[in-house]
C-alpha cells in the first residue's frame, strides 16, 4: 500500500494542530487555575480581618452588656435587701396594731 507524501503531511499537520489546541487549552487552564488561587487567597484575607474586626466589636459589646447585667444584677440585690428589711418593718407593725387592738371583742361574754 502506498500512501502519498501529501496526506502523510495533512496527518501530521492535523496531529500538530490537535496538541498545539490541547496543549493551549491546558496551559490555559492552568493559567485560570493559578489566578483563582490568588483571588482565593486574596479573598479569604479579606474575610479573616473582617471577621476580626467583627469579633472585636461583638466582644466590646459583649462586654458592655455584661457590664450592665452585673450592675442591675447589684441593684436587684440591693432591692431584695429592702423587701426584706419593709418585710420585717411590716410584721413588727402587724404585732405593735394586733397589740393595741387586743383581743377580739365578743357580744356574749365568756365568764
Amino acid at each position: 500500500m502506498f500512501v502519498s507524501v501529501e496526506v502523510i503531511t495533512m496527518l501530521a499537520c492535523a496531529v500538530s494542530i490537535i496538541v498545539a489546541f490541547v496543549s493551549g487549552c491546558g496551559w490555559l487552564i492552568s493559567r485560570m487555575d493559578a489566578r483563582f488561587e490568588r483571588m482565593d487567597a486574596r479573598i479569604d484575607e479579606k474575610f479573616a480581618a473582617q471577621d476580626a474586626r467583627i469579633d472585636e466589636k461583638f466582644a466590646a459589646q459583649d462586654a458592655r452588656i455584661d457590664d450592665r447585667f452585673a450592675r442591675i444584677d447589684e441593684r436587684f440585690a440591693r432591692v431584695d435587701e429592702r423587701f426584706v428589711v419593709v418585710e420585717h418593718e411590716l410584721a413588727e407593725l402587724r404585732i405593735a396594731i394586733a397589740r393595741l387592738e387586743g383581743p377580739p371583742r365578743r357580744l356574749i361574754g365568756l365568764h
